[in-house]
């Protein structure tokens, strides 16, 4: 068996439903006006993936593992190579009463969040709520167009990527690299938050020659957090052991819990641009 070479790569890409050729996520801002997902608060410029991350669908993961730069490829995959198929027993019905009780009024086309399963509210009669908590892909067969811009191989630009990927975004991080040596000052109780995944990311900064170097600091005034979405991560996938079905079961018993009991909803309108990455 031939060991896949990891990279760390600048690709664009545009991601289409194969039958309608509907557009659902793209890094092109011009394509995003077009196909109506136009975000203003995303940047649009090539994305900086780390291959076998599972930062995109597997499949695409792998063509781009074997791309040059400059080269560009068209990905089709079926729906259970993308995003699964459609199941049934993802489809709950909840009371409107627990919708009620937080002063919410569900409508079609609503989208909530129960605990950490994403659904769209189907239909609202007798005094009951239909949520689809399905991937609003699934069951569709898609295609993506996939240019690889550039692969990083420079030590200290990997060493920039990796601080940009996994801890820009981290309140009061700060950052030093000489001669492919990444040194990343957190604040002590960040730092001990992130002990395991720190341990990861080093991991695999290891692996593409860099040596990751930790310093705490201490914050003066508020105490900082990380921002949400950076404190429900999971590690990066390298540690990770759990099989592809394990999802839709997580989701299945989240939402069994919402339809036994009361559940704090957070709620948005629908977008017309979906969730095209699976989470890590």
């Amino acid at each position: 068996m031939v060991e896949k070479k990891r990279k760390i790569v600048k690709i664009n890409f545009v991601g289409k439903e194969a039958l309608e050729g509907k557009v659902f996520d793209t890094t092109n801002e011009q394509e995003a006006k077009k196909a109506g997902i136009y975000d203003e608060r995303r940047k649009y410029e090539p994305l900086t993936i780390i291959t076998g991350e599972k930062e995109l669908l597997e499949k695409v993961e792998d063509v781009i593992e074997q791309m040059n730069e400059g080269e560009k490829q068209l990905v089709k995959l079926l729906s259970n190579e993308a995003f699964g198929e459609r199941k049934q027993e993802l489809v709950r019905v909840i009371p409107i009463k627990n919708f009620h009780d937080q002063k919410i009024n569900p409508f079609p086309g609503l989208v909530v969040r129960v605990a950490n399963a994403i659904g769209k509210v189907q239909s609202v009669t007798s005094g009951r709520v239909r949520i689809d908590f399905n991937h609003p892909l699934a069951g569709r067969d898609v295609e993506y167009y996939v240019e690889l811009v550039r692969e990083i191989k420079d030590n200290n630009e990997i060493a920039e990527a990796i601080y940009e990927k996994y801890y820009e975004k981290i309140p009061g991080a700060k950052k030093k690299i000489e001669s492919g040596v990444l040194i990343v000052t957190l604040s002590k109780n960040l730092m001990k938050n992130l002990e395991e995944i720190n341990k990861s990311i080093a991991g695999i900064a290891k692996e593409f020659g860099v040596e990751l170097k930790f310093k705490e600091e201490d914050m003066v005034g508020k105490e900082v957090e990380l921002p949400k979405e950076l404190n429900e991560s999971k590690k990066p996938s390298k540690e990770k052991e759990s099989s592809p079905t394990e999802k839709p079961k997580s989701i299945n018993k989240i939402a069994d819990e919402a339809k036994q009991q009361t559940k704090k909803f957070d709620v948005s309108r629908d977008s017309s641009t979906t969730i095209q990455r699976p989470k890590k």
